[in-house]
């Protein structure tokens, strides 16, 4: 599916990801931006968390895994 040259890069792949909160305790993940560099995800959820006035919608940063980089402080 994928040759190793793509693999390496999907390795890098940071998603900045809108978590949306419902009453009934149910969550929509939604891609809002992938980047290839930490600092580059970090620069536009800085943007996404200084614009967002919903406490319903917060966002967090992903690797393509799906492991989430919530240990790192972000403002």
């Amino acid at each position: 599916m994928f040759n190793n040259n793509e693999r390496d890069n999907m390795k890098n792949i940071i998603l900045v990801v809108e978590i949306t909160k419902f009453s009934d305790d149910s969550y929509i993940y939604t891609i809002k931006k992938d980047a290839d560099t930490l600092e580059k995800a970090t620069e536009y959820l800085v943007a996404l968390k200084t614009l967002n006035n919903k406490k319903s919608i917060s966002y967090e940063l992903f690797n393509v895994l799906g492991q989430s980089h919530i240990n790192r402080k972000v403002a």
